[in-house]
């Protein structure tokens, strides 16, 4: 005869009435936050009161642990298996998060991974379903059928929010540059701005230096008109070659739209507080934009 003892079957069932009770009080918490959007957020739609109450998914999570916990004390069930399973998942994706953002600490990749980080819950009800209705089977089997989903999934979501990150320009190029500007001018009618450059990481790179020229009182649709290209001139290193890094002084020059210089001006730049460099690969023709470096102005001449 191949049925179970009786008290593995009872311990089953405690496990799942109690893991339900997180899941469902996760849901109803869900739901709670969704309709205070209104009165704490000020929503003005259903799309603001969503994405509210889906940045403050981990109150619904905690409301869910709560319930779940105490259901096992009022029922005097043993809560350590099924709260284990309800927080794991998550404990081990925020650790997975935690070690991305350690790597990278960008404003716009945490507000990426931790807006996923809700999807989660359908992956947690897939094993909480995947547990109720699969054969009958040991404690073990059972809560791995409760945790797998979960952290499998919300690793591929993770996964799916992260790798595109890591292999992005803006994290392979995050340290390649430095720029330091060391002076900035206005002389016969131009803009110069003196500035050293640091290369960090070796590579075959084209720079140019915009600046926006606004079109002093015209009106344009037209923006690519309103910025100019500033001519870069190299000091003593000499333009920087492929493959190398080091130190290179250089001077930009700008031409157009240039403020009149007034009496003991301190900063003639006064309505401009930074320098930009675009770095490009010369190599490709797309001349796509593979990373912006941006330096203050100095406060004093």
């Amino acid at each position: 005869m191949n049925s179970k003892p009786d008290e593995v079957v009872a311990s089953n069932s405690a496990f799942s009435k109690l893991f339900g009770t997180g899941l469902l009080g996760c849901v109803v918490g869900s739901l709670a936050l969704f309709g205070a959007a209104w009165p704490l957020a000020k929503a003005e739609s259903v799309s603001t009161a969503t994405m509210w109450a889906l940045s403050h998914w981990w109150i619904a999570f905690v409301f869910g642990g709560i319930l779940l916990v105490g259901r096992g004390l009022v029922s005097r069930l043993s809560i350590g298996t099924a709260l284990m399973a309800y927080l794991l998942p998550a404990a081990s994706l925020m650790a997975v998060v935690g070690i991305c953002l350690a790597i990278y600490p960008d404003r716009g990749f945490r507000s990426d991974l931790f807006s996923f980080m809700p999807l989660v819950s359908i992956f947690y009800i897939l094993g909480f379903l995947w547990m109720t209705f699969a054969p009958k089977e040991s404690q073990k089997t059972t809560f791995l059928r409760a945790v797998l989903p979960a952290v499998i999934g919300g690793a591929i979501i993770l996964g799916l929010v992260a790798v595109p990150v890591f292999r992005s320009d803006s994290f392979v190029y995050r340290n390649a540059f430095d720029l330091v500007v060391t002076k900035n001018i206005v002389s016969n009618g131009a803009m110069i701005a003196d500035a050293v450059l640091e290369i960090r990481k070796p590579g075959n790179y084209d720079f140019t230096a915009p600046r926006f020229s606004p079109f002093n009182g015209e009106e344009t649709l037209d923006m690519d008109a309103s910025v100019e290209l500033g001519k870069i001139t190299w000091g003593a290193g000499g333009t920087p070659k492929e493959g190398t890094s080091g130190t290179y002084p250089l001077q930009i020059r700008w031409e157009k739209n240039i403020p009149v210089v007034k009496p003991h001006e301190p900063n003639p730049m006064f309505y401009e507080d930074m320098v930009y460099l675009e770095v490009r690969d010369p190599s490709d023709a797309s001349k796509e934009l593979i990373f912006n470096i941006s330096a203050a102005l100095p406060t004093e001449q």
